[in-house]
């Protein structure tokens, strides 16, 4: 990913909250035929108990996808965070051109898969207790011959995190006045240019 120095991210913390606030990514490895390849799957960020951390996610059993990374010794996950498009009349001096305001995370790692059916439970029940805590009590209550049927027609996976790039362009090249104007201006605007506001303000631009 082409990263200025003065766009790159690198707030650990900050990167890992984009994540959870955003959990839809693209997952990216090559086809049988060597073609890019996408699938499109929330994925959890967590602790690998080791001092480093994995993503954890699962995708259908009918997507070919999966077969076809088992055989990559590495894979590539994108996260794209909220984004807004930034008028040039936000600044100080009429001789500039728009732009866009956005954030993206790169994650490169080593997938490993599960395919236990007590391993895809477990991912499951922590994927909810992500998003939808009181559907857990539904889930359990659910028959097991139907339970099963499910978890059979998922393979569930993790990536192991080897290396994270992220990019957080929120005119950082411009003055503290333009900035103040963008952040304003956003604030007044879409749910997506507000989103793009908040985070300029939680990185203190």
């Amino acid at each position: 990913m082409y990263t200025p120095a003065h766009f790159e991210w690198n707030h650990a913390a900050q990167i890992r909250q984009l994540i959870a606030e955003q959990p839809l990514a693209m997952l990216v490895g090559p086809d049988g035929a060597g073609e890019s390849f996408v699938s499109h799957l929330p994925l959890t960020a967590m602790d690998d108990g080791q001092g480093g951390w994995l993503l954890e996610g699962h995708m259908a059993r009918a997507n070919p996808h999966w077969a076809w990374l088992q055989k990559q010794a590495s894979v590539l996950a994108v996260f794209s965070g909220p984004s807004a498009y930034v008028s040039p009349r936000h600044y100080e001096h009429e001789r500039n051109v728009p732009t866009w305001n956005y954030l993206a995370v790169h994650v490169h790692g080593r997938l490993e898969f599960m395919d236990d059916a007590q391993a895809k439970d477990g991912l499951l029940k922590r994927l909810i207790a992500q998003h939808e805590p009181a559907y857990a009590a539904q889930w359990r209550g659910l028959p097991a011959d139907f339970q099963a049927k499910l978890l059979g027609a998922i393979v569930g996976f993790r990536l192991h995190v080897t290396r994270c790039e992220a990019k957080a362009k929120l005119s950082q090249n411009r003055s503290a006045a333009e900035r103040a104007r963008i952040v304003q201006a956003f604030q007044q605007g879409g749910a997506q240019e507000q989103a793009v506001a908040d985070w300029m303000l939680r990185l203190a631009l």
